[in-house]
């Protein structure tokens, strides 16, 4: 059997044939689709017909690159994903400088050396490697981790299911309370193993629930653009 090519090479050379940004796109959200154990097959079809038979191939094996390589030699809660986002997608387009991996652990165990609570949030996750982080202190906690950017987000929702970690992942504008799309990672009813469910903007609980009147005057008083910082906190 030939051996696999690293993650990021099968997904470089898919995308040289289709564009590497779409090809990215498709296989996050393809992932996605696989770890909703057959909630999600129609899309996952629909994206893959636009592939030739043998690229999908191609993404199949990228994906066991993938956990392969997150796998980390057993260790787990690696981030294959940011490192790969970093170098080949954003090029630190709108300072998506993720924060390396050692200064995570570093400031996970500053923030709580005993472990966290029940539940861990980070709303501005990026590929979820500050989550994955806390989850090297106390795997059990519960992990919520929101972003603007959905391909952060998914990538981030991915990161938690591999490793199983549980809890919820939101493509939301944190600063304007605005929500997109969500994702719950849960064990399934049936199989017991962690899958990812796409919940609506009432299920989530990182969307604040704010009266409209309030919602508004807030809308008013925070800046159109403005720099986020990553935070790690428990609620």
């Amino acid at each position: 059997m030939e051996q696999l090519k690293s993650f990021s090479q099968y997904i470089l050379q898919i995308g040289y044939k289709y564009g590497l940004h779409s090809v990215y796109e498709d296989f996050l959200e393809m992932v996605v689709c696989a770890l909703s154990l057959g909630t999600k097959e129609g899309r996952y079809h629909e994206i893959v017909r636009n592939y030739e038979k043998s690229d999908a191939y191609l993404m199949a094996e990228a994906f066991g690159a993938l956990v392969q390589e997150m796998d980390n030699n057993g260790e787990g809660l690696k981030d294959v994903f940011g490192d790969f986002y970093m170098e080949y997608i954003s090029h630190g387009h709108n300072g998506q400088f993720f924060t390396p991996e050692p200064v995570c652990e570093m400031m996970a165990r500053i923030l709580n050396p005993a472990g966290f609570g029940e539940r861990v949030a980070d709303c501005c996750c990026g590929s979820g490697r500050m989550l994955l982080a806390a989850a090297k202190i106390s795997g059990d906690s519960l992990f919520f981790g929101a972003d603007v950017d959905r391909t952060c987000a998914m990538m981030c929702v991915i990161n938690l299911c591999l490793n199983g970690l549980l809890g919820e992942v939101c493509w939301l504008d944190t600063l304007m309370n605005r929500f997109y799309t969500g994702w719950r990672i849960e064990l399934h009813p049936e199989k017991g193993v962690p899958y990812i469910r796409e919940i609506t903007e009432a299920e989530s609980y990182l969307i604040l629930k704010l009266p409209e009147k309030k919602q508004e005057t807030i809308v008013k008083q925070v800046p159109k653009a403005g720099i986020s910082q990553q935070l790690l906190f428990e609620f």
